[in-house]
């Protein structure tokens, strides 16, 4: 038997669609058959129907970067002191001693405030994060993190199947990561079809490394036996990662806070998806990406909440409220909503069930926080004064 579910508002992410006032969507077996106003589908209906109530409904979340294996770190890692200074006091922490009470309470943040799927990046337990996904209820794709000189002789994506998920395979970095297996993980997540995620120009050590220039983490790193025999390109990390292949309509790259005008250019040229983390990057060390160049650059881009080790919660609407606050210029709640739900639902290659609510599509909604609205609604006061 088919439900009814009726809201004041539905965003439903449709492109080029309106906010329907007074929705109603019509379930069945969890999918979405029907869609419009309660006036035009409730004289039909036969079975139940669910009033939400005065509240905006939204497709459900999608978290395009996490790090579930630091569920543990929660409120532990220094604030302010920057990246160096956040990565030594990780490295004294028990980075890889997984928590499953904290991370099932992690899991259960992110299911109650609205999120159905993640972007997760696991270094070690990747398969034990894709099945725990997995009972969890949400859908996934957990990205295997490649790092170091070797290039597995296998492969880097661990064979396994799952109903709500996939695995994958991520570059960790254009330093820690050896150029060879860069270019080979990418290679075998393109032959398999699947997305690949970067973290990209997020700090200005990277630069530095890059460029060949002194650097506190490039030592740190020395001093631990790591990148003993690093060549550095003596280019900028934008312009590197297109020369090894890696930027193109199947590339998550993340965080891409320090670029240039012409590495914005070059990203959007190349088809990649942007995914933000506006508080990791706060919480780190005060960093920000230009977010208004990147949206008016045309590129894709999405939000994600990084880790628990670097943000204070997985709530990927306050992430986009935080985003919204601090934006300088047009932003529209579509442009808004489509960053956590449309776009990275599709570079996570789910695009057939999630991201929007529209038929064929899984009938999971999310409630878009009144805080989010009247944001919205007092900007529009402010402009038409």
């Amino acid at each position: 038997m088919s439900e009814l579910f009726r809201a004041a508002k539905a965003a439903t992410m449709i492109p080029g669609a309106p906010v329907i006032d007074d929705a109603a969507i019509v379930v069945s077996q969890g999918i979405v058959i029907e869609l419009g106003t309660y006036r035009h589908l409730a004289p039909t209906h036969c079975g139940p129907v669910t009033d939400l109530g005065d509240v905006t409904i939204a497709p459900g979340l999608v978290n395009a970067h996490s790090h579930l294996e630091l569920a543990h770190l929660r409120g532990l890692c220094p604030q302010g002191r920057g990246f160096v200074a956040w990565v030594e006091d990780l490295l004294t922490r028990p980075i890889f001693d997984l928590d499953p009470a904290l991370l099932d309470t992690a899991l259960c943040e992110l299911k109650r405030t609205g999120t159905v799927m993640v972007g997760d990046i696991a270094t070690r337990f990747a398969k034990e994060m894709a099945g725990t996904l997995e009972a969890s209820g949400l859908f996934f794709v957990v990205f295997a993190e490649a790092i170091g000189e070797a290039v597995p002789k296998k492969s880097f994506i661990p064979q396994a199947g799952y109903g709500r998920g996939i695995l994958s395979v991520a570059g960790h970095s254009l330093y820690t990561t050896h150029r060879n297996v860069l270019c080979a993980a990418k290679a075998e997540a393109g032959t398999r079809n699947l997305p690949f995620s970067l973290h990209l120009a997020e700090h200005d050590d990277e630069a530095a490394i890059m460029a060949g220039e002194p650097s506190a983490f490039l030592d740190l790193l020395r001093n631990r036996g790591r990148l003993l025999d690093f060549t550095p390109p003596r280019k900028r990390p934008v312009q590197h990662a297109v020369d090894l292949g890696l930027l193109d309509a199947t590339t998550l790259a993340v965080h891409c806070v320090k670029v240039t005008d012409q590495d914005i250019e070059t990203v959007r040229g190349s088809g990649a998806t942007v995914c933000l983390c506006p508080r990791s990057n706060h919480y780190i060390g005060g960093d920000r990406a230009p977010w208004e160049k990147w949206v008016a650059s045309g590129a894709p881009v999405c939000l994600g909440t990084d880790s628990l080790a670097s943000n204070h919660d997985l709530d990927l609407y306050a992430e986009a409220a935080y985003f919204a606050g601090g934006f300088e210029g047009d932003l529209s709640l579509t442009d808004l909503l489509a960053m956590i739900t449309r776009t990275p639902a599709r570079i996570l290659g789910a695009a057939d069930r999630l991201g929007t609510i529209e038929p064929g599509r899984a009938a999971l909604f999310s409630t878009v926080p009144a805080t989010i609205i009247d944001h919205f609604h007092q900007r529009r006061r402010h402009e038409s004064i």
